[in-house]
């Protein structure tokens, strides 16, 4: 108890001072305390460019030291506990034993600045603050955590899924892999993607799955209502930017990692680019389903099939990195 209200002082005065340095002093950044509690989710506060943000994290009881990160980030005008609730990856992380952290975005109705495709309004910088999140957790004296820095993935539903992929396409040095949900690629213009500022070096490839319904009003598979790329524009986008070289495999659904044990043939199909920049793999599964696909009805486990290439991308990535380094 006297831990948490200490927290708690901090923070409240952390924002009081937060708002009365808004304006007329240079933005300020500010971790926080990092509380986790194994087997339960632990609400976080932070300070990002002079404003108070706050965060869910999810620690297994079963936590491996050296785990993995994952970011889910919720839909527009929801919230992290939502998110939580709705998508699978506390159940993933249990049994993989990495952590879990669910940002809230800020303002009256949440939403995240993810792209010029998705979303309004953009009045707060979420990527500033995905960033520096991502920063103080794998500082091990900050949150004594042991994470690492390699396998941190962005995950998110809808305007989720939007700043999931925004982040991986802007920071793969940071966001090694993307799974993206009932949204698209961030830009118009996938030449955007993985631009090193200043310099003519493209940032690493990286991992993608983006996932569809066929059925979505909202985010819709062959149109677009200004919000979102088409299904077909979307997937060659993510191939351009990752520079892969074939045509795509089309697969069934029954025969990905996320298939469940009754699955049946011939109903949902999945195309992947499989030779890809930074041996990256490029994905796009279409369910028979609406925007809230991960209870689909054909019992499709997204957290599995993304953690899937996650992990066989990590490997893979960790591995010519090293392979870079001794030839130098």
């Amino acid at each position: 108890m006297k831990t948490e209200m200490d927290v708690s002082v901090r923070v409240l005065l952390c924002l009081i001072l937060s708002q009365l340095v808004a304006g007329t002093a240079q933005a300020f950044d500010w971790c926080g305390v990092v509380r986790y509690s194994p087997g339960q989710t632990s609400v976080n506060y932070m300070v990002v460019n002079s404003r108070l943000r706050s965060y869910g994290l999810y620690v297994p009881a079963d936590h491996q030291r050296g785990s993995a990160l994952v970011f889910d980030f919720h839909g527009f005008a929801n919230g992290r506990v939502q998110e939580q609730k709705l998508s699978c990856w506390d159940s993933k992380a249990a049994q993989e034993g990495f952590a879990v952290v669910y940002p809230q975005g800020a303002g009256l109705i949440p939403s995240w600045n993810s792209g010029e495709v998705c979303c309004e309004p953009r009045w707060f910088s979420d990527e500033a603050f995905a960033l520096k999140l991502a920063s103080c957790l794998l500082d091990e004296k900050r949150s004594h955590l042991d994470l690492d820095a390699e396998r941190v993935y962005a995950t998110g539903l809808s305007n989720g899924g939007a700043m999931a992929g925004f982040l991986a396409c802007n920071h793969s040095d940071v966001f090694s892999a993307a799974l993206v949900v009932s949204q698209s690629f961030p830009y118009r213009d996938s030449s955007v993607c993985r631009q090193q500022r200043g310099t003519a070096t493209l940032k690493p490839g990286f991992s993608v799955l983006e996932m569809r319904g066929k059925w979505d009003p909202i985010v819709p598979y062959s149109f677009s209502w200004g919000v979102s790329l088409t299904a077909d524009r979307s997937l060659r986008s993510w191939a351009d930017t990752n520079q892969c070289d074939t045509n795509p495999r089309v697969e069934d659904i029954c025969d990905r990692p996320g298939a469940a044990l009754d699955c049946q043939y011939g109903r949902s199909s999945c195309e992947t680019y499989y030779d890809c920049d930074n041996q990256a793999r490029v994905s796009q599964c279409a369910l028979n389903h609406g925007h809230l696909l991960y209870g689909n009805a054909q019992g499709f486990d997204i957290c599995s099939e993304a953690w899937s290439e996650f992990e066989r991308f990590s490997v893979t990535r960790r591995q010519t990195l090293a392979d870079h380094s001794g030839s130098q």
